[in-house]
Parts: structure tokens; sequence; C-alpha cells
């Protein structure tokens, strides 16, 4: 019978991405972290099996998308407990990812996994998004990457401002309603970005069952320099709503 971290490395496969034995072991150990981690409540579950088999192959899921192979940077944008950055650092080493994170007991378990897994291609960011130097960061990555962190729109306004012109958003979604892909078609225009697919994400039949989507938009020119608003506002009076 096939371990859970086996069947991660066949679901990949069948994503195009391989896994040797190297990036699994790190995969696993980071699995080990996660199911054993006592100083903070940084994941919904502690069985380590749900944590390998949903959470880390839904992280990989983002692999689906050609520009994961392009190396470069991502910013993982509300990454909480690492995901899915972490497994994304793991996966494609060559690309340099930032982890952001408001919430201090994340960021500490983020600091304590980064030197655990021994991911040196790893940066962590301890700001609110609306709060970040944009000094430093406005327009600085290509990719940014969100799971499960708000609605459509709310993602957008959040992540537009970070990514680079010809960069992209990968919004991680589970169910998607028509009418939040419509607001935040709608956010995009106000953000200038385009969408350019939404891809749902199949798994092998022996993974749990479960809708996932990836909402993929690009950057095609800069973002206007008033997003993203002030603390807050992007929830409160989200665009496209």
């Amino acid at each position: 019978m096939l371990t859970p971290v086996e069947l991660l490395g066949l679901q990949a496969r069948d994503w195009g991405l391989e896994l040797d034995s190297a990036r699994l072991q790190s995969l696993s150990a980071y699995a080990n972290l996660l199911a054993s981690y006592k100083l903070g409540n940084v994941i919904g579950t502690k069985e380590r099996e749900k944590i390998v088999l949903e959470h880390l192959v839904d992280a990989l899921s983002c692999c689906l998308l050609e520009d994961l192979y392009q190396g470069g940077s991502l910013i993982d944008v509300g990454s909480g407990a690492g995901l899915p950055g972490i497994p994304l650092s793991i996966a494609q080493p060559e690309l340099q990812v930032t982890l952001l994170e408001a919430t201090e007991k994340k960021v500490s378990f983020l600091r304590h996994a980064r030197e655990i897994c021994s991911l040196p291609n790893v940066q962590i960011l301890h700001a609110r998004v609306e709060e970040v130097p944009r000094k430093t960061y406005n327009e600085a990555f290509n990719l940014a990457t969100a799971r499960a962190l708000a609605s459509l729109p709310v993602v957008l306004e959040y992540c537009a401002p970070l990514i680079n012109v010809r960069g992209t958003i990968i919004a991680m979604k589970g169910l998607l309603p028509e009418q939040e892909l419509f607001e935040g078609v709608v956010a995009a225009g106000e953000l200038r970005l385009k969408l350019r697919e939404v891809r749902q994400v199949e798994f092998r039949s022996q993974m749990p069952l479960k809708e996932r989507a990836l909402a993929v938009f690009d950057k095609p020119t800069t973002t206007p320099s008033r997003f993203p608003r002030r603390v807050g506002l992007a929830k409160k009076r989200p665009l496209g709503a």
C-alpha cells in the first residue's frame, strides 16, 4: 500500500512535476512539523495523512501552471503555515519565495520550518499586506499566490501591487461561484489585471474528493498607485461588489 508521501509524488507526476527522493523527504519533514508543532495552532488539523493528501497536494497544484517552472520570485500572501509557499519552495528550489504573514505565532512557525527544513530560497516577511513597505516590495515579484485567504476581489487587490508588469497572480480557490468570479473580473479591471483562465484541478482517484480551481490573472500594465487601500478597506468595501 502506498504511503501518503508516495501518493503525493504520483499526483505531482500526473501534473508534470517530478519530485526526487530528496524533495519528497523535505516535504515529508515539513508535514511532520505541521503535525507535531505545539507552540500555536497554525493549521486546522494534526493528522499527518490529511496534511499530506489535502494541504501539501493542494499546494503543489500550482505547478500545473508553466509559470512556476520559469524561476524568478514568488510572494505567498497570507501564507499562514506556509501553504502553498513552502511546498513550492521545496518543489522548485530555483524559485525565490517570500512568505508574507501578519500573525506572530504563524511567523514563528515559518521561521522554525525554514530552519528545520533548510530552505535557503525562503524569506519571511512579517507584515499586513496593506503595510508592506512599497519602496522595497512594490512590483518586486514575478508571481503571487494566495490560498484560502479571502474573496477573489480582495485577493487581487492584495496581490496586484506586489507583482511586476507581466507578472501573474494565482488565486487558489475551492468552489468558485459565478458571482465571485464576475466580481473578481470587475475588480481586475480596476486593478489593470486580466483574467487568463480558471484552471480546474483534477486529482487521482485515491485522493480525497474535493473541488479545487486556480484563478489565474496576468498584469499587463502597472497597478494604480492608490492600491492597496488602507488596512481593512479591501474587505469592507471590496472592488467589483
